[in-house]
């Protein structure tokens, strides 16, 4: 196996974090390297020799996935003012369950364009298209999401956008995704409170608190 994945900008990304936080990098071993059809590096599996500024080593396995992103969408009804959280449901791997979401997406190649990613996925996922000045940040960074075991690291958007009655209705029910990526995602409306009861991952969860948080502190 050639060392060409070592130069992918998710691990370099990865690579400059430990680095810059004063650790030193011995040695990469890769366990499973997955590329997409393009050559693209999806994930990593990799063992690495790390020493920390004290002096001691850290726990050897990390999963490379690099940093992704999530964007809160809020729509308001022109016609009778109802507010409702644009959301996706598809069924994930870690459970089989269907899964009540926020439009996300891994960052891949674009590390440095997070909006931009946000953005794009936010149409891929729900067909809404916006534009970057109405997209506003939830944090001031990434949150790490399981830093024992793998670098990624997810960014937190919000939007809130006014659309005309019959707009507005028809995200209900829309069927999306990517076939070739087995990717199947049915848009849905929530309330903030059926998306608090409803809601059952971590980042999810997160997402709403902190746009919660956001508007609370924006009125």
């Amino acid at each position: 196996m050639t060392d060409d994945f070592l130069q992918e900008p998710k691990i370099l990304a990865w690579k400059k974090s430990i680095t810059d936080n004063g650790c030193t990098i011995n040695k990469i071993e890769p366990l499973s390297i997955y590329v997409r059809p393009k050559g693209e590096l999806l994930f990593a599996l990799l063992k690495a020799d790390i020493i920390t500024p004290e002096g001691n080593k850290i726990p050897p396995i990390i999963f490379v996935r690099g940093h992704a992103c999530i964007i809160v969408p809020l729509l308001i009804n022109k016609g009778n003012k109802k507010e409702r959280l644009l959301m996706v449901q598809q069924r994930r791997i870690a459970s089989g369950a269907l899964t009540l979401e926020f439009p996300a997406g891994m960052l891949d190649r674009e590390i440095k364009n997070p909006p931009g990613v946000a953005i794009k996925e936010l149409k891929e996922e729900t067909g809404l298209d916006i534009s970057e000045d109405l997209l506003f940040p939830l944090s001031e960074g990434p949150f790490y999401t399981s830093p024992g075991a793998s670098d990624e690291g997810i960014y937190y958007y919000g939007c809130i956008i006014e659309l005309d009655d019959p707009e507005y209705r028809s995200f209900e029910g829309r069927i999306r995704g990517d076939n070739s990526e087995n990717e199947y995602i049915q848009i849905t409306l929530k309330t903030k409170e059926e998306a608090r009861k409803q809601i059952t991952t971590l980042p999810a969860r997160l997402g709403l608190s902190l746009f919660e948080e956001y508007c609370s502190g924006n009125k």
